[in-house]
């Protein structure tokens, strides 16, 4: 007798793109996840992780939180790194953002996304307000010193402590938060996300440049490693001169 056929079993692992980059080896690699029962699609950097679709509660707060603190329309927004496109997706669902520029200096990543490799890209990348620059954020920010953004958000680095590059260290110093600070228009946010506490001393910094401060701390249950985690959003807001007296009382929470 013949015994019926199994069905056939979700792929386990498949390797997307592979290269090397000025930065290091970059791999996409997607495999089938038990604990989620769905694919999980993963960036790595010379063998280490730099960034799963697991678990994205955290780039999305990172849109939604800075976004909140904008009261005007017609916003002008700014992200450095794409990644797998999470936070830009956030953003642009906010109907109140008129123009989206992110900066990603991985040419790679920008063509998984208009490759079709990930399943969610359709959602946003097509989108007209949406403007996609190859390029390093950092030296567009020490250098474009005629635009102005209502919301400038951050996702390359680990945290100002932990840079995926040496080259990124410079920004976190007091020159790169005042640099940063001059690309937002009046009552404009930054949003720096981090995986892990971005520092006392760099908070200190942060304070001195803004007028505001708040650090976010974002928890979630990682399903893969079932333990939970914790990941952090710094938001800072610049406001105008006069209101800078009273805002530099608020604290850091």
């Amino acid at each position: 007798m013949h015994q019926p056929r199994a069905s056939n079993p979700p792929l386990r692992f498949r390797v997307l793109h592979d290269s090397d980059t000025d930065m290091g080896r970059v791999m996409l690699r997607q495999r089938w996840s038990m604990a989620l029962e769905r694919d999980v699609f993963e960036m790595t950097m010379d063998g280490k992780l730099m960034m799963s679709s697991a678990v994205v509660e955290s780039e999305r707060a990172l849109a939604e939180r800075a976004l909140a603190l904008v009261s005007s329309e017609g916003l002008k927004v700014l992200i450095g790194g794409l990644g797998f496109g999470f936070t830009a997706q956030a953003t642009l669902a906010d109907s109140r953002v008129r123009k989206l520029t992110v900066v990603e200096r991985l040419g790679a990543v920008i063509q998984w996304h208009r490759g079709g490799l990930f399943p969610w890209s359709g959602e946003f990348i097509s989108d007209s307000r949406l403007k996609i620059l190859e390029g390093d954020f950092f030296t567009v920010v020490f250098g474009d010193a005629g635009s102005r953004y209502d919301a400038i958000l951050i996702d390359i680095d680990d945290s100002p402590s932990l840079p995926w590059h040496d080259g990124h260290a410079a920004f976190y110093k007091s020159a790169g938060l005042e640099a940063v600070r001059a690309r937002l228009t009046q009552g404009g946010v930054l949003a720096l996300w981090c995986a892990t506490h971005p520092g006392n001393a760099f908070v200190a910094r942060a304070k001195a440049a803004f007028a505001t401060i708040e650090l976010i701390a974002i928890h979630f249950e990682n399903p893969c490693l079932r333990q939970p985690e914790t990941n952090y959003i710094l938001l800072a807001t610049a406001h105008s001169r006069e209101r800078e007296c009273d805002c530099q009382r608020h604290p850091v929470s």
